[in-house]
């Protein structure tokens, strides 16, 4: 898909332009899901759940924060376990017939998505689908 940029070593920095057209075509990739509810990865999915919301006509968005990395003494950031910061509020429900699209901005290797799939799958039940601007290769 076009809208996949694979990171190799470098860092690259992406504008509104290019968020925005992201979520614009990959919103029409996940019409056929009909998602009605969707959660955010702080910090990073926050502006594209929001774009993706009002793409896809969902009034309902919740934003779950959890982080996987530290920044070291020397700047770097490295693999940590998982440290929930901010849980979803406790009305959070959905139905077992309803879809969840958890919506971070890039993903390394997918851990973080599958742990954060299995923990919404777990508090809040539903179908949860994963969509991430950026694969990090």
């Amino acid at each position: 898909m076009s809208w996949i940029q694979i990171w190799k070593k470098s860092k690259r920095f992406y504008g509104w332009r290019h968020v925005n057209k992201a979520c614009r075509e990959l919103s029409i990739s996940y019409q056929h899901t009909l998602p009605t509810r969707i959660i955010s990865l702080a910090r990073g999915g926050l502006v594209p759940a929001t774009i993706m919301a009002n793409q896809l006509g969902v009034r309902q968005i919740y934003s779950l924060g959890i982080s996987s990395y530290e920044i070291a003494a020397d700047g770097i950031e490295r693999p940590s376990g998982f440290n929930l910061y901010q849980n979803l509020p406790a009305n959070a429900r959905v139905d077992s017939d309803d879809v969840v699209l958890l919506i971070d901005d890039i993903s390394d290797k997918g851990t973080t998505f599958k742990y954060s799939a299995d923990y919404v799958k777990e508090i809040v039940g539903g179908k949860v689908v994963t969509m991430s601007l950026v694969i990090k290769l």
